[in-house]
Order: C-alpha cells, then structure tokens, then sequence
C-alpha cells in the first residue's frame, strides 16, 4: 500500500491545544436541550407506514413538523424512481415513527418541541453567525431543518456501511452506503441520503478513553459493538468488493466541515488490541483539512465514532485500492462522494451555542444525567431506561429484553475498557463464582441461592423410554455444531474473515447457515462444512475482566468484536430475508452443550467496545436472543488448546405455519444421547434448576431481569411506606390546623 504521509511538526501540538480546547467546552457549553430530546426518546418505535417522498418532503417544510428531526421521529423516505441502475431491483422502504400515533401523554412534548422548531425560524443573522462552522463551512444548527436538496432516504438506525467500496472486473471503483435497515444490502448514493445520529447518543466517555485519545469528556457516540443498533445507527466500511478487481487494500481519504469547534474521532477498542486509531497517521480524531482511513486487507469492519458537537457535518470521501505488494501510487480511484451527517438536532444545537431556541442568546439550562463532569452520567451509546428516560437501567435485564444485544454500561465489570479493572468473578451479568449461570431467566431459592439453567445427563424415565425422542429437533428450530481448533498449530478452512452464524428457512425446514463473507457475493453455508481455527494472532493474557471465564494472566484464544487480521470474525445474524419477512420477534439462540479441553465464555463488548457487557452463553443451557433483522459480534473466549465443539440452537416465531426443526433428536426439553443407561435405557440430556451448591431447584419460577424479591420483603416495604404516608399526612393536618387557629 501507499506509503503514509506524515503530518508537518506542528500537527501533534495543534491537536494537543484543540484537544484541551474541545475538554474546556465539554464542561462549559450549555447541554439544556437534551432534556426535551431525552423525553420524546420513549416515543413508540414500532410504528411503521408506508410513505411517498412528496408527500414526507412537504410535510418536512412545515412548521409543525420541524420537531420530527429530533430522534423521537425515525423516517426513512426513498424515491424509487431516483435510485439507480445498481440499486434499480431494490423494492426501497419507508419507515416512520409518527409521534402522532403515539398516546395523549407525548403530545405536550412534541409541541413543546414545534414551538421550539416554530420560535428557531425567526432566529436573527446573529444566530447563524454565532453557530456557524468554525473550520472554514458555512454549516449552521438552522440548516438541520430539511435534509439536504435531492435527499431520497433518512437512515437513523441499523446496519449501514457507509463506505461500501466494491470493483467491477475491470477494476473501476464504486463508493456507496450499503445498509440493511430498510431490506437486505440496499445500496444508497452518498448524496441522496442522510444520516441521522439522535441526541440520546450523548456519552460520557471514561477517562481512561479521553486521556488517551484526546477525546472530550462527552460526546455523541456510535459505538463499534452494534448493541443499540435496533433505534441507532452501526455505521461501518466494507472493502471485500474489491477483490474483484484484483485488489487487497483500499484508503478513504476523508475531508469534513461541521459545527463550530465540532471534530469526528473514529478508533477501536477491544482485549485483543486495546485502544487503536484507524487513520494512517495513528491518530485518534479525523483532521477537518483531511486525513486518512487505510484498511490494509480486504474486511468489513465497525469503529467507535464520536462526534463532539451537535450540528451538520459535510464530508468528502475519496476512496483509492492497491493491488497486493503494491507499496506506490494506487492502482484505482474511486469518484469523491460526499455524504451529510446530522448529529443530534437544531435545538441541541443551539443549546450547545449557547443559545435557546429563540435564538435570544441565553444560555440554556444543562439537561440532568449528561453532565460531562458527572460519573453518573450515561456511560453507553445512547443507552436509556426502560421507561424511555436517560438514565441507565440498573436492574440485570435479559438478552430478550435487549433485542439487538444491547448492554447497559452501568452493569459491565472492571472499567469497560481495559484499564484499571478490577474485573473478577461474579461482578457481569448473571455470573456467579461457578461461572455457570446463563444471562437470561432465572430466580432466587428459599435459601437464597440463585437458581441456575444446568444441562444434565441422565437415564430416560420409563415414560420417556416409551416415547422415544425425534431424530429432527422440535418445530421452529434449527440445531448444528459449530467446530473450533485452538491453540499452536490450530488448523482449519476459516482462518480469518467475516462470518455469521443464524438460521434460515429452506422448503419450509429451519435450517442453520453461517453467511461466509470471504467470497462476494456472500455464500450461506452449512456451519458442518467449517472448522474455525484459532491461532497465535487470538492468543491474549487474561485481564482481570475475564476473571469469571479465566485464571487472570494465564493466556485464552479470543474471537474478538471488532474483526482483526489472523482471526475468523464470528457473530450472529438474524438478517436472512425470509427470517426478516417470515418470523417474528428475535431469534433466541441455545448453547446446548460444549465438548472441548477448556472452558468457553462468549459475551457483548462493554462500553465503547471493550471489558464485559452482557453475557451470551456462560456454558450449556445458556440463552440469548438476538433482536429481529440484527447482525452483531460478540466476544468468544476459549481457556485451553485443543478442539472444541459447540452445539447450538436457534429457534424462531413463524408468522405463518410451523417450520420443520433441523438438527439431531430431541423430544420438548429432553434430548436423547445415543447412549444407554444401566438399566438399558436411552440416556437423555436436559436443561435444570440447579443452585451453586448443587441442590435441585424449580426454573418455571424463574423471572427475567433482577432476583425475584421474597414476598415477606415485599408486603413489610408497601406495609412501611403506607406508614409513611399516613404519618407524612397527620403531620400535614396538624399544620393546617395550626395555620387556622
């Protein structure tokens, strides 16, 4: 590849000031409109409609629909007729949450924020002077009323490669965004489209994160893990298209303007490499005058992206390809795009600028829960409580109530990111000191100890001797094994790449594939036809934070998040178009048994892409549910050299009639071995109760989410707080009396 071009002397000092500049104003510039933001982010997402482009671009040109550019809006508009010849056989969607369908309680809001839109348009020249780019653009917070002119599609959620850059078998290059939120690789041109980050991404970013990369104490995160992609964006790049034209390594070369003091950082973080800049000079933010992307082998890859102020920002992106052993001038060039991207909206933009919405220059009040000075601030990628709030759950919540595997930052072990952390059994979700526990149901014994799924091998009963288990899996689910080798001298037909594991449906079987992207188009394959192997490149030491899988220090064979060369780059995928359109719900995925030397862990990244967030699978018996149309990767951890098998099911909710199940036998929750017991009969496996200490215990009890709570506990705390309310309301009449006597 191209050799890269250093920066003059003075660049590390300018960035050096710039990045004191950016942390002085994350503390100072008023942040008050992200309360507004924050209370329409509970809006009901589900909502979906049909809608002409003409018909949504009028609409945007009202005042009473300027408050849907906040994220309580998500509108995805496409003119078929403008799409190209590439994307031509593409049916384009619309998907649009309308606030008005929501329930009387949101309407205050959302014309609280009408008003707000209505009083930004009579905002004076002063305004638009004061919130003007200061890198040389003309960007203002007003301009992010409207998308841009010729603008067919608003993407704010999903998958996207925004830099999908693929060649003919000429060689000629092509950049455009590919994304899967509105149908299965739909290709979109840079400059019809617009891509919307909401508000809710505002971050505290760690310490440790800020002082390393220059980053500010807060700022608008889209992070590499995926794990809220369900309502926020998972911008990415994919190069694997350009093995077509002969070539191995591409550049983007990414010039931007934006909001006054507003800079884009983009960098990964994993066990495997920790903190690591993409851009070729090694640094963390991307340069406004320009800086460079190298991705130096063909991959699909997902980065940490943060934004450090609401606005507009403009970027050109030129895009260039080697051919392998090239190290000169490249051998392809792609034609320069440019692509818009509104971070949060034109009311937190103005708040930011120090002025409220009516563009009267005063400041507005900061939001609760963002303050960047606060440790209780959100620490995830726009991670909000149940109740649609911005404050983090703190409760444990279960993979299916996370849909796309979601993590709350709040619940990771050690510091998320590597650096002092204390990590340790027990300290993740559902992991207790045996390490056994999967992160889905469970429940509390009458001795306190915590009711485990454990898959144990036992004789059939009579009744299940009589009933011999299926050779197929039960309706609506698919069961394979997948086959590791690890360690020195591991070998197999996957030694790096991108592949997901997830179900299909073929002649009404639900069969599972693995999507193996190391050819383009994709193949989906039988996960049998695969060994993945695990070499020296995912060989890493222990850090504390693998204390609940690992001895800390000793070394373990990882299949990190974020793809690395050397390394087949495993994850889950529920995007197969006939699950998209023929199911319902996520798919849930089993562990059902593990035969290996050591032991296995896989689980979600933590907050920006490293320590521990949500487990997936602790060992057998082990669930998680991926939400609908989700493609993530998790952490897959393995603690011995050796081969490993791992038995997987998926199952799913047809819309229509039951699929056949695929996989070997099994009879409800009762799976037949193979073997005989010493009474002659089949020997069975199935998923139980059982506490740490080994007792039997009853699952059916079990609740997602935070241990159930005794109901002694329970009637005591309403039996106190009545109490409190009658004392509370005697020492009240007692007053009035006085006040009138």
């Amino acid at each position: 590849m191209n050799p890269t071009t250093h920066r003059s002397p003075g660049r590390a000092a300018a960035r050096a000031l710039a990045a004191m500049s950016l942390a002085a104003a994350s503390f100072l510039a008023p942040t008050g409109a992200h309360a507004a933001d924050e209370a329409g982010s509970g809006l009901d997402s589900a909502t979906e409609t049909a809608a002409a482009e003409e018909a949504a671009h009028e609409a945007s040109n009202t005042q009473a629909d300027n408050a849907a550019i906040t994220d309580a809006t998500t509108t995805v508009t496409t003119d078929p007729a403008t799409d190209n010849a590439d994307s031509a056989d593409t049916t384009d969607a619309t998907v649009t949450t309308d606030a008005a369908t929501d329930n009387a309680a949101t309407t205050a809001t959302t014309d609280a924020a009408a008003t707000a839109t209505d009083a930004t348009a009579m905002a004076s020249a002063a305004t638009d002077a004061a919130t003007a780019s200061g890198t040389g653009g003309v960007t203002t917070c007003n301009v992010m009323r409207t998308p841009p002119d010729g603008t067919t599609a608003t993407l704010n959620r999903g998958h996207a490669d925004i830099f999908d850059l693929t060649s003919d078998a000429a060689g000629a290059l092509t950049l455009r965004i590919k994304e899967d939120a509105t149908g299965s690789g739909v290709l979109r041109e840079p400059e019809k489209t617009l891509l919307a980050i909401p508000a809710s991404t505002l971050t505290q970013i760690p310490d440790a994160v800020s002082q390393t990369t220059g980053a500010p104490a807060a700022a608008y995160l889209l992070g590499q893990s995926g794990d809220n992609q369900a309502t926020v964006l998972w911008p990415g790049w994919d190069t694997l298209g350009i093995a077509a034209g002969g070539y191995d390594a591409a550049r983007f070369h990414i010039t931007y303007s934006g909001p006054a003091d507003g800079r884009i950082y983009a960098f990964t973080s994993s066990f495997a490499e920790g903190l690591k800049a993409v851009t070729a000079d090694g640094s963390y933010d991307l340069a406004p005058g320009g800086d460079d992307i190298d991705q130096p082998y063909a991959a699909h890859k997902h980065v940490n992206w943060l934004f450090t102020r609401a606005g507009r920002y403009t970027l050109t992106v030129q895009a260039s390809a080697w051919t392998p052993g090239n190290t000169g001038t490249a051998n392809a060039v792609a034609p320069t795009r440019t692509y818009t991207i509104d971070v949060a909206d034109e009311a937190t933009c103005l708040a930011e600028a120090g002025l409220t919405p009516g563009g009267n220059g005063n400041p507005a009040a900061p939001a609760p829960g963002v303050d960047p000075g606060s440790t209780d601030a959100q620490s995830g990628a726009g991670q909000s409580g149940a109740d649609g709030d911005s404050t983090p759950d703190t409760t444990d919540r279960s993979a299916s109530d996370t849909g796309a595997g979601a993590n709350d930052p709040a619940q990771t072990s050690g510091t998320g990111l590597g650096a002092g952390s204390s990590g340790g059994a027990g300290t993740a979700y559902g992991v207790t000191t045996s390490g056994t526990t999967t992160s889905g149901a469970r429940t509390t014994t009458s001795s306190g100890e915590r009711c485990i799924p454990t898959r144990v091998t036992r004789e059939a009963t009579g009744t299940e001797s009589a009933a011999p288990a299926s050779s197929q899996a039960p309706a609506n689910t698919a069961r394979t094994t997948l086959t590791v080798s690890v360690g020195e001298g591991a070998s197999g037909n996957a030694t790096e790449g991108h592949f997901d594991l997830g179900p299909a449906i073929e002649n009404g079987s639900l069969v599972a594939r693995i999507k193996d992207d190391r050819t383009q188009p994709a193949q989906w394959v039988d996960p049998s036809t695969l060994t993945f192997a695990l070499g020296e490149a995912a060989r890493i030491t222990a850090p504390a934070d693998l204390g609940f899988v690992a001895t800390v220090g000793s070394s373990v064979w990882l299949i990190p998040s974020t793809q690395i060369a050397g390394v087949p780059w495993l994850g889950l995928n529920s995007q197969r178009e006939e699950i998209v359109t023929g199911t319902t719900g996520g798919v849930q995925f089993t562990l059902d048994a593990v035969e290996g030397p050591g032991r296995v862990a896989v689980f979600n990244a933590g907050a920006l892409g490293s320590g521990v967030g949500e487990h997936v699978f602790d060992g057998p018996g082990s669930s998680y549910t991926l939400g609908p149309n989700t493609h993530a990767h998790q952490n897959w951890v393995f603690t011995a050299p050796g081969t490993y098998t791992l038995t997987i099911s998926m199952r799913v909710t047809p819309t229509g009639a039951a699929l056949t199940g695929s996989g070997y036998g099994s009879s409800g929750e009762v799976t037949a071995t193979g073997a005989l017991g010493t009474s002659s009969r089949p020997m069975a496996s199935q998923v139980v109760g059982r506490t740490a200490s080994g007792k039997d215990c009853d699952l059916s009890l079990a609740i997602t989410g935070a241990d159930t709570i005794p109901l002694a506990v329970v009637s005591l705390t309403w039996a106190l707080t009545g109490a409190a309310c009658v004392w509370v309301s005697s020492i009240g009449r007692r007053r009035n009396a006085r006040a009138f006597s």
